[in-house]
């Protein structure tokens, strides 16, 4: 589904899916997570731009990081990331980042971000079980 989300909008959808040690997850929720989080990496990346979705183990657990080559966050929306009801977008509900929030939470993951002008990632770090 994300795929033809990407190829539709003249984009491209790069899986960097390493080997990790298997953790019990909610899978409905960590789709959802996965689905809302790089739906939101695909509006904010130009047209022949590429979203990148990554899973790797680090030190402190398991990371799926999802990048995006759009503008960056900008500081006033960084001060209320993940505040329901709260959108940039022009027809944004302002849900789908405070849901996701929730999934990474009922999870005891860790949720950062690194923005800048080149673009988003986002990092959802599982603890290891």
């Amino acid at each position: 589904m994300l795929q033809a989300d990407a190829y539709n909008s003249g984009k491209e959808l790069i899986l960097e899916l390493n080997d990790v040690p298997s953790i019990n997850l909610n899978e409905s929720e960590i789709r959802q997570l996965i689905l809302n989080l790089v739906r939101n990496a695909l509006e904010e990346t130009a047209e022949k731009g590429k979203v990148y979705i990554k899973t790797y183990q680090a030190e402190e657990g398991i990371v799926l990081a999802i990048k995006d080559h759009g503008k960056g966050i900008p500081q006033s929306v960084q001060d209320t990331l993940g505040t329901p009801f709260i959108t940039t977008k022009e027809n944004g509900t302002g849900l789908g980042l405070p849901i996701s929030l929730g999934i990474v939470r009922r999870h005891q993951a860790k949720f950062e971000f690194l923005t800048g002008e080149d673009g988003t990632t986002f990092f959802i770090t599982f603890p290891l079980q």
